[in-house]
């Protein structure tokens, strides 16, 4: 999309695990779509900026970090970083999992605090003139609550509020493509939302029309601003490309169609679900192990409410299992260590399990962190014994 805005592709670095266009599961190998579509869909696979800059085992926090303050002593041998200047506009644009003041690397998570100090130092380092963020993530905008000010000359939209999950869009039973479905969702609602506004926007939408749709539209959690707001009259074509000056101010596209959404924390469930409904019966094997997966989602999340339950009244109380965290979320060590414990001797949070970051939160308010670590490796323990 970018490149297509006439954004030339040395300006733009891209983080892909990209282990999906070619993975055996996918039924149109080398190929990736985010619409379903009666007829041959639109490959945007095809379109990207190949291969990305940041894949694999290089998707890492500290390489995020490093490539945002331009350190390119931190990142890879070879790799691209950051080379803006006060004279630039830089957009970041964020998709992955999420939990309460945290967003998810596959190596880590990385705090809010983090985060904003990165865009602090680009700040301090004169690396652009103007920084605009979009994230999407589930409690997202726990990210920037409180913890980002005017003073950054950030603009922030997010996904979700500070306790609120993400949804996934174009899930089945709507994820078809020329007849065939692809078991999965085919993108999120907020991502999708924008991005398919920036395809029909005109030169004169700008920052705050394009905010004001977009959370009109993702309809199921809400869309969030941050940071300094005194500039969002700039038009996006700004920070997304200077082709976009040239589209058509008409040029809109179709309503977008209702889909299946799903809460960004229950996909893996919901498509476990449907890849044994859609399973034969004539394939006996088959089935039984789409069976198990399916029970197996179910168990994971039975688990993991109950350790996360345990630990709240063990070192709290049960309230502060179901408390929800307000305000400006920042956490801190106790965090981190808890963290690093569960990760440890649990083997690290799923997309399921993030949702309980608040509860390691709420605890580290009140309770040192060392209570705390030492109650989540006696459950984990206990629950590696019983599987």
């Amino acid at each position: 999309m970018m490149a297509s805005n006439g954004m030339s592709e040395e300006r733009i670095i891209t983080f892909v695990y990209d282990d999906l266009a070619n993975d055996p599961q996918n039924p149109f190998p080398g190929q990736l779509f985010n619409h379903p579509a009666p007829g041959q869909g639109d490959d945007v696979y095809a379109n990207c900026v190949q291969p990305g800059d940041y894949t694999g085992q290089d998707l890492t926090a500290d390489n995020f970090i490093a490539v945002l303050t331009g350190n390119a002593s931190a990142a890879p041998q070879g790799k691209k970083v950051l080379r803006s200047t006060e004279a630039d506009n830089v957009f970041v644009n964020f998709i992955d999992h999420g939990g309460v003041a945290v967003i998810a690397f596959p190596d880590r998570l990385m705090h809010n605090t983090e985060l904003v100090g990165a865009l602090r130092e680009m700040k301090e380092r004169k690396m652009y003139g103007r920084l605009v963020f979009y994230m999407e993530a589930c409690e997202s905008g726990s990210m920037f609550n409180g913890v980002v000010g005017g003073d950054l000359d950030v603009y922030v939209t997010t996904a979700s509020s500070p306790v609120q999950s993400s949804w996934g869009t174009f899930c089945p039973p709507d994820d078809v493509i020329n007849g065939t479905a692809l078991n999965t969702c085919l993108g999120d609602l907020y991502q999708v939302n924008w991005m398919q506004n920036v395809e029909s926007a005109g030169e004169t939408e700008t920052l705050e029309n394009q905010y004001l749709i977009v959370k009109s539209e993702t309809n199921l959690s809400t869309v969030e601003q941050y940071g300094d707001l005194s500039w969002t009259n700039l038009p996006i074509s700004n920070f997304l490309g200077d082709k976009m000056k040239h589209f058509p101010v008409h040029r809109r596209r179709e309503p977008r169609k209702p889909s299946v959404e799903v809460a960004s924390r229950d996909v893996p469930l919901h498509l476990a679900y449907y890849r044994y409904l859609r399973s034969s019966p004539l394939q006996y094997g088959l089935r039984q192990a789409l069976a198990e997966e399916l029970l197996e989602a179910v168990r994971h999340r039975m688990e993991m409410d109950s350790l996360f339950m345990r630990l709240a009244v063990e070192v709290g109380e049960q309230a502060d299992f179901h408390g929800v965290p307000e305000g400006r979320l920042v956490c801190g060590e106790c965090c981190d260590e808890a963290y690093r414990t569960f990760q440890g001797y649990c083997g690290g949070f799923s997309d399921y399990s993030l949702q309980y970051t608040r509860v390691i939160y709420n605890l580290c308010q009140r309770y040192p962190p060392n209570n705390i670590s030492k109650v989540i490796q006696k459950l984990c323990n206990n629950l590696t014994q019983t599987q």
